[in-house]
């Protein structure tokens, strides 16, 4: 059993808990999913104020639309997007708490998601640029 891998004496790399904390980016596919989970929980934060718009004003509508948008920048890895999104999540809870209003657990939760997506879109992008090749002026007046 041991040699299929099959015993559970064989101690996990992570945790699920650390991973969701602090994912180790080193690797495209990691960025990507950090990013995943970031664009998750946009549209997550969207779909909560949305409701929550029909209970108070329509303008939270426009909250609710920027989620979306940012989220859908989330997927494509978008550092603009993820700056943005951390961005109007903070500024959002810091004028909820300027109005007595104390953070949860899933709003530290959300927070932490979306910082990790921060992390993860420059990390993408960062590896996509060593990645690709270096792009040097040819000059085509010379023939082979």
């Amino acid at each position: 059993m041991q040699i299929l891998g099959l015993s559970d004496s064989t101690p996990k790399p992570t945790s699920r808990f650390r991973e969701l904390f602090w994912p180790n980016l080193t690797t495209e596919p990691a960025a990507q999913s950090a990013c995943e989970t970031a664009a998750l929980a946009c549209f997550v934060i969207a779909g909560i104020t949305t409701i929550f718009a029909f209970f108070t004003t329509f303008l939270t509508l426009i909250d609710a639309l920027l989620f979306l948008m940012i989220g859908l920048g989330l997927r494509k890895a978008w550092r603009t997007a993820a700056l943005a999104g951390f961005g109007l999540y903070i500024v959002e809870q810091a004028a909820g708490i300027m109005q007595g209003k104390f953070p949860g657990v899933l709003t530290l939760l959300f927070l932490v998601i979306l910082f990790n997506g921060v992390r993860a879109s420059f990390g993408y992008r960062r590896m996509h640029r060593t990645d690709e090749p270096s792009r040097s002026p040819v000059n085509s007046n010379l023939a082979p």
